[in-house]
């Protein structure tokens, strides 16, 4: 399914599924692509999270106060967990960005931009919260693609 994602944005993919389990979840919502983006310190995203000086501690602390503990033994293993309808609409508006920009692969900064793109779900609430706005995102994703690398250590 993440064929097209470059290997930090499967990387988040792959931390969102890790959150969703520890979460007792039977599948992967926005606060678990969140948490993905959140725990990935490489990438687009991570040096638009650090340049708007997001705390990533206290965006984590968030999601965790505004998701409540699923019902699925934590031991379980999951390849692949279905998406929630939201969940589908940031992969999709993801996709759209990455086309938009003409990039051929789906990265971090894609997945960041989808997120903030939906509308009433915790990964939204959440950034919105922290004083992240689409507009000054995607100014900030052009300009460190421009960039070409990120001038920001991102640790």
């Amino acid at each position: 399914m993440f064929e097209k994602y470059s290997e930090h944005a499967r990387s988040v993919m792959e931390h969102a599924r890790q959150e969703a389990q520890k979460f007792g979840h039977d599948h992967l919502g926005t606060e678990h692509i969140l948490l993905g983006l959140l725990e990935v310190k490489e990438g687009c995203a991570a040096c638009v999270l650090k340049h708007r000086k997001v705390n990533l501690a206290q965006a984590k602390q968030q999601v965790r106060v505004l998701v409540k503990q699923g019902s699925v033994a934590r031991d379980s293993s999951y390849q692949a967990l279905p998406c929630t309808p939201h969940a589908q609409h940031v992969l999709g508006d993801a996709v759209k960005e990455a086309r938009m920009l003409k990039h051929t692969t789906i990265g971090t900064e894609h997945l960041l931009l989808g997120l903030l793109y939906e509308k009433e779900c915790i990964a939204t609430e959440v950034l919105r919260n922290l004083g992240l706005k689409l507009d000054q995102v995607r100014n900030d994703v052009l300009y460190f693609l421009n960039r070409d690398t990120c001038p920001i250590q991102t640790d």
